[in-house]
């Protein structure tokens, strides 16, 4: 994770853009769901029960896909109430 990765600044920058969670729940499966908002994504990360075995984020802006790893979706996670 980025020493310099600000949850806050990241949610001001990206937080209205369309936002797609793939992770894997089990080990087994993986899964991917789309949110109108990057809040609606970690809101929706922070309500399972256990947290996933891995985690992708991908933020769709200008036609491009911007990837925010595990660590910083932890962050955001954290950071973001």
């Amino acid at each position: 994770m980025s020493d310099n990765f600000s949850a806050k600044e990241t949610l001001a920058i990206y937080g209205e853009c369309a936002t797609t969670i793939t992770f894997v729940p089990d080990g087994f499966l993986t899964e991917e769901k789309t949110f109108p908002t990057m809040q609606e994504a970690v809101d929706y990360l922070k309500s399972l029960d256990a947290p996933p075995l891995g985690i992708v984020l991908h933020i769709r802006l200008h036609r491009r896909n911007i990837p925010f790893d595990r660590d910083n979706v932890a962050k955001l996670m954290r950071e973001l109430l």
